[in-house]
C-alpha cells in the first residue's frame, strides 16, 4: 500500500513540477510581477507541491532507510527554498519588487532541487530496499488473505514464511479453543454459585425459625398493679 501510494504521489509531483518549470520558462510567473499577483499565480502549484513532498519524504525513509542522509538532505532543499518562497512574498517592505526577485530566485532553486530529488525518487520506486518490499508485500498479502505463496520472495526464505505463518494459525486456533473452554467453565461457576446460594438461604431461613423466641401461652399484658413494691404489706 506504501509503495502504491508513493508511485502515485511521484507522478502527481513530476507533473506538478514540471508545470512550475513551464510557467516560469513561458513568463507565466516572472520576478517582475507584484508579490501578491506572483503569489496568485503560483499559489496552488506550490502548495501542492509542499504537500507531497511531505508525504513522499516520509515514504522515501520507509522504503529505502539506507539512503537518509542523502533523502534528509534533498528533502530539507527543496523544503526551505518553497518555505522561503512564500515567507519573502509575504513580508512587508517598502519595495515589494525587491521582494518578488528575491523569492523568485527561490522559487527557481526549488525548481532545480525538486529535479534532483525526481531523480532520487524514481531510484526508490524502481528499486526499493528488498527487505522492506518483502515484509510490505507480505502485510498486503495478509491484509487481503492472499496466498503467500503468490507473493515472488527468494525461495530459502519460503519455507520459513510457511512455517511462520502455520504457527500463527496454530496459535490462533489454541486462544480460540481456550477462550471456549474458558466460557464453558465460568457456566460451571456461576450454575455451582446459584445452587450454593440458594441452599445457604434455605440453611439461614430455618436457623431464623429455630432461635425465635417462644411466647408465653398468656400472652396478656401486664398492668403495674400487678408489681409490688419491696417491703410492702
Amino acid at each position: 500500500m506504501v509503495y502504491e501510494k508513493f508511485a502515485l504521489q511521484l507522478s502527481r509531483f513530476e507533473e506538478d513540477l514540471q508545470k512550475l518549470a513551464k510557467d516560469i520558462a513561458s513568463g507565466v510567473i516572472f520576478e517582475r510581477l507584484e508579490p501578491n499577483e506572483l503569489w496568485k499565480r503560483s499559489e496552488e502549484t506550490v502548495t501542492r507541491l509542499m504537500e507531497l513532498l511531505e508525504s513522499l519524504h516520509e515514504k522515501m525513509l520507509i522504503l529505502k532507510p539506507e539512503k537518509a542522509p542523502i533523502i534528509e538532505n534533498q528533502y530539507k532543499n527543496m523544503a526551505k527554498a518553497l518555505k522561503n518562497f512564500k515567507e519573502i512574498l509575504f513580508q512587508k517592505t517598502p519595495e515589494p519588487l525587491a521582494n518578488s526577485r528575491l523569492a523568485f530566485e527561490q522559487l527557481r532553486k526549488a525548481v532545480t532541487d525538486g529535479s534532483d530529488l525526481l531523480v532520487l525518487m524514481r531510484e526508490i520506486r524502481d528499486e526499493p530496499n528488498p527487505v522492506i518490499d518483502m515484509v510490505m508485500r507480505l502485510k498486503t498479502a495478509a491484509e487481503n488473505k492472499g496466498p503467500v505463496l503468490t507473493i515472488e520472495t527468494p525461495k530459502e526464505l519460503q519455507p520459513i514464511i510457511e512455517k511462520v505463518f502455520k504457527h500463527i494459525e496454530a496459535v490462533r486456533a489454541s486462544i480460540i479453543s481456550a477462550e471456549k473452554a474458558l466460557g464453558e467453565v465460568k457456566l460451571h461457576l456461576r450454575s455451582l454459585q446459584q445452587e450454593f446460594l440458594q441452599t445457604t438461604g434455605k440453611k439461614e431461613a430455618k436457623a431464623d425459625v429455630k432461635d425465635e423466641p417462644q411466647k408465653p401461652k398468656n400472652d396478656r399484658q401486664l398492668s403495674l398493679s400487678q408489681f409490688k413494691p419491696e417491703g410492702g404489706a
